[in-house]
């Protein structure tokens, strides 16, 4: 890559070294090329192919450039170098940029990108020590629009206009609204003065359909069997002697109907409320729908049989939780372990295994009364372990003489098995522990 301005410099993965200043302006593009040797420790590294090399740095308000070379064609590996030509986003804000350094990864993601946080998925990474870029003003900013930079008083000047165009083109609907509105109150202030509206004992014209008694207490309801008979939009009181007619309410007792009705036709949406001033688990809300034929009645939850849900389920977490410590360090204390024939126990140290959590763990002498190998005994499901390959034990033997070790094998299906010994002298199991998970 020919670019007019070079910098070569090296850069270390482990140690220390000066930092590097890379002096730069805003607005310049491909024209600023790093040739960086890397080194180990203060070794140099001839050839690091299987590595991905990416540059990365924070720019000034958080954001972190992030490239491989792979969408502008401007990174390269020479041998124990990498030459990179810094891509034109770096340059397009002023401020001094400390955070910079090269990482050389394996399967991390490819492109250039600008992100709010560092991406880590590579499968391997390592980075070197951090360099710094000084990006200084140009003589635009403030002033004139250079391709694929903008100042920034003029980023601030789009950013307003665009994020308060919808915000105006509203406030002008509302304020032509609000004149309208002025123009209704005002005829509506005049009728007023002039005493031309309608007055209380004009029933004719009167809230035609009453929400609630003209008192504004609750209405009276029909004399009917059922609360789907009345379809009237309103709020009304079902009193005891009312409520014992019906056939068709979610509870017993007096209660509190309101109804709801559609846009059209003569369907309801009703809710009954039942009520005390001193049991709070009586302060019950149903509702259903009222069309052709009436839904069955459904029941809001209330704070009361919230709190019976919260302690039921703190209940059922606290043994859970009870449960699970029991099961996780639950110690069965030591079961003798029953030999197959050919085996015997040794008298002075029982052969006998424990589990306590997850782990299995054995003790004691077995005794070989032929000398020879093989599976000596098999351990009851619950205490075997689940690897579907053996796991080895090296165990020691019953003898003082050089190098008495035995090898026993501890199958999925609960064989514990001798595959070799050194001695036909018996063989200790103290050595013996796994997982059952």
């Amino acid at each position: 890559m020919a670019t007019l301005k070079n910098y070569p410099f090296s850069l270390d993965l482990v140690s220390d070294s000066l930092t590097p200043l890379i002096l730069s302006r805003v607005t310049e593009k491909k024209s600023t090329t790093l040739v960086v040797e890397i080194f180990n420790n203060g070794d140099t590294i001839d050839d690091f192919d299987a590595y991905t090399p990416v540059f990365e740095c924070a720019l000034p308000g958080g954001k972190f450039v992030r490239d491989d070379g792979s969408t502008y064609g401007n990174m390269q590996k020479v041998g124990g170098k990498i030459v990179y030509t810094i891509a034109k986003e770096v340059f397009s804000t002023q401020g001094i940029l400390n955070l910079c350094y090269f990482a050389l990864e394996k399967g991390g993601t490819p492109g250039f990108q600008i992100l709010d946080s560092l991406d880590l998925t590579a499968d391997e990474r390592v980075t070197t020590q951090n360099f710094t870029i000084s990006v200084s003003k140009d003589a635009t900013q403030g002033n004139i629009v250079v391709e694929d930079f903008i100042s920034d008083i003029d980023k601030l000047t789009n950013f307003i206009e665009a994020e308060t165009a919808q915000s105006m083109a509203a406030l002008n609907i509302a304020l032509t609204k609000l004149d309208v509105a002025t123009a209704s109150a005002n005829e509506l202030i005049a009728l007023i003065n002039a005493n031309a509206v309608v007055k209380i004992t004009d029933t004719t014209n009167w809230q035609k359909a009453k929400l609630t008694a003209d008192s504004g207490a609750a209405k009276s309801p029909p004399d009917v069997t059922t609360l789907a008979a009345i379809n009237e939009q309103g709020s009304f009181y079902i009193n005891s002697t009312a409520a014992g007619k019906l056939t068709d309410a979610p509870g017993s007792g007096a209660f509190r109907l309101e109804n709801h009705k559609l846009i059209t036709g003569t369907a309801v949406e009703q809710h009954a409320r039942y009520f005390s001033t001193s049991n709070a688990s009586a302060n019950r809300h149903f509702y259903r729908y009222v069309g052709a034929t009436a839904s069955p009645w459904r029941e809001y939850e209330n704070t009361v049989g919230s709190q019976a849900k919260a302690d039921l389920a703190e209940a059922h977490a606290i043994n859970s939780s009870i449960d699970f410590v029991n099961n996780k360090f639950a110690d069965t204390g030591w079961i003798p372990l029953t030999l197959k024939a050919g085996f015997t126990a040794f008298a002075n140290s029982v052969p006998r295994y424990r589990k306590i959590g997850n782990e299995v763990s054995y003790a004691g002498v077995v005794v070989r009364t032929s000398g020879g190998t093989g599976v000596f005994a098999t351990i009851e499901d619950g205490y075997r372990q689940k690897d579907t390959y053996p796991q080895s034990h090296l165990v020691g033997q019953q003898t003082s003489a050089a190098d008495a070790q035995a090898q026993i094998y501890t199958h999925s299906n609960g064989n514990l098995e001798i595959v070799s010994a050194v001695y036909a002298s018996p063989i200790w199991l103290n050595e013996i522990s796994y997982f059952t998970d």
